[in-house]
């Protein structure tokens, strides 16, 4: 995936060459809108865990999914191609002030050995993207392009990432290649983002609590980088004698 054969395929959502473009590849959390009345959840057979919205009361709520739903309805009748709910949710922004609460929820599943399955889930809500001007999804990211080069993380990296998935266009890092494949039940998708946009990574091991706990922070061990590490290991006033 990473060697000189492949390069990405630069694309810029603003119309103009941004050189400190990032591009990320992996797989997304399961999205799509959530409102009143209409749910998004991850899960297996048996069980569930879901992102909701509400305005307080059922009968509003029943006339919110209801008024929804048309709009809904009329924005994807109105184009050529089907809008999908990443591009209906960006239409909305601009279209305040909406009346009823709509948000655009994302959920991994991760499966653990001995505790079942965890979900981790985001939900933007209109209001929240139109003030902050950012979109918010997650993701498992296995490889990144930068300056017109493809590289491949040592280990896929859980994000959350200030962008929403969009597809991967052809040749781009070969990440579009593996979508080809009818073994590969989950899409990898395209994430577009700078490298000032701020991200979130979270890092997780398995182990026993004397693994995690007690020989991960045995000195020697411990990460230099810790504030309370580089605190002990420094001298008041830069002097050895203080």
């Amino acid at each position: 995936m990473s060697d000189d054969f492949h390069r990405p395929t630069l694309t810029f959502p603003g119309g103009a060459y941004n050189a400190s473009q990032v591009r990320l590849y992996g797989i997304p959390g399961s999205g799509g809108l959530v409102f009143p009345g209409s749910t998004k959840a991850v899960g297996t057979k048996n069980t569930s865990i879901s992102s909701n919205m509400s305005t307080g009361d059922l009968k509003k709520d029943e006339k919110a999914n209801a008024e929804i739903n048309k709009i809904l309805e009329g924005l994807r009748a109105a184009g050529e191609n089907i809008l999908s709910d990443e591009e209906i949710f960006k239409t909305l922004i601009t279209t305040p002030p909406f009346p009823w609460p709509v948000g655009m929820s994302y959920q991994i599943a991760l499966d653990t050995r001995n505790f079942g399955k965890i979900a981790l889930s985001t939900l933007l809500t209109i209001e929240e993207a139109a003030r902050e001007r950012k979109l918010l999804s997650c993701g498992i990211i296995v490889g990144y392009s930068y300056e017109g080069h493809c590289y491949d993380l040592p280990k896929p990296k859980i994000m959350l990432i200030s962008a929403f998935p969009q597809e991967i266009p052809a040749d781009d890092c070969g990440y579009d290649k593996k979508n080809d494949q009818p073994s590969v039940a989950d899409r990898y998708m395209l994430w577009i983002v700078d490298k000032l946009d701020e991200c979130i990574e979270f890092e997780t091991n398995q182990g026993f609590v004397e693994q995690i706990v007690l020989e991960a922070n045995m000195p020697g061990k411990r990460s230099p980088t810790m504030y309370a590490s580089r605190m002990m290991m420094g001298h008041r006033g830069g002097r050895l004698g203080d």
